[in-house]
């Protein structure tokens, strides 16, 4: 199923848009489907990271290199 959604863009964002499909060789709908499903993937990403930053913290993790250690170990 699909669902219609019509935006409303400032000027100087649609002719962005435009000039972004014409060198993508995308239609619009397909750049504003990439960039909702990013933000989207973003928002998610960011949601899990700030339930679980404190919690790696409490842990002693604070770096990339804490994981891989706590992993070897």
């Amino acid at each position: 199923m699909r669902s219609l959604l019509s935006v409303s863009l400032p000027d100087l964002l649609a002719k962005d848009l435009k000039r972004l499909t014409k060198e993508m060789h995308l239609t619009r709908s397909e750049v504003v489907k990439l960039a909702l499903r990013n933000f989207l993937i973003r928002y998610q990403l960011d949601t899990i990271r700030r339930r679980l930053v404190p919690k790696a913290r409490a842990k002693g993790i604070f770096t990339e290199e804490d994981v891989f250690r706590m992993i070897r170990s």
